[in-house]
């Protein structure tokens, strides 16, 4: 059995325009929304085309369920002047010493920032358990506005694999991504701080 998990305490954090939080079911009508269009799922593993409103319910609750046991977190992710709307999802999943992490954005929201800015924020706090010593992900190839988050934070490419992209109904080529401790450490004074707890 996992233990109870080391953010939850930290939640939510604050950034300087978002405000990360534990989703609700509230949230399944704009999850479904912004999951759903396929710009947004085709770039995803998992997200299935159409993606319903029981489907991101279905998630929620497994998330609810994951945050609490220990070795992952989501967090639904808000601007901070409307709090209770959420425009995206940010995660991450502990294995050993590296924590795997992902997130989405709805289309309305690309191209502002606000994937760097969750990203460093979750980063900050995975690296809270000193347990983990890298981070983790992937973008397909064909997601060039992904990859420069990545880049952004401080990952380095470290190889291609296929994946199953679930709404392509196919494989893509994902270029794989890792981030250290040291590496993040070192970068984060010029990342700015959070406003939170973490």
């Amino acid at each position: 059995m996992t233990s109870p998990s080391p953010w939850l305490s930290a939640v939510p954090l604050e950034t300087r325009r978002l405000v990360l939080r534990q989703p609700t079911f509230a949230d399944v009508p704009r999850i479904a929304l912004y999951a759903g269009d396929f710009d947004v799922a085709r770039m995803l593993v998992a997200v299935p085309h159409p993606y319903t409103e029981a489907h991101a319910s279905a998630f929620i609750g497994d998330v609810l369920a994951s945050n609490l046991a220990g070795d992952s977190l989501a967090l639904a992710v808000a601007r901070l002047r409307e709090p209770h709307a959420a425009i995206g999802m940010v995660t991450f999943t502990r294995d050993g010493p590296t924590a795997t992490i992902g997130w989405w954005f709805g289309k309305p929201y690309w191209g502002r920032g606000f994937a760097t800015e969750a990203v460093i924020a979750m980063a900050r706090l995975a690296f809270t358990d000193p347990s983990v010593r890298t981070l983790a992900a992937g973008a397909f190839e064909d997601n060039p506005a992904s990859l420069r988050v990545h880049e952004k934070v401080g990952f380095i490419r470290t190889g291609l694999a296929p994946r199953t992209s679930a709404a392509r109904g196919g494989t893509v080529m994902q270029v794989e991504m890792a981030l250290t401790r040291e590496a993040f450490e070192a970068l984060s004074p010029a990342q700015g701080g959070l406003k939170g707890k973490a």
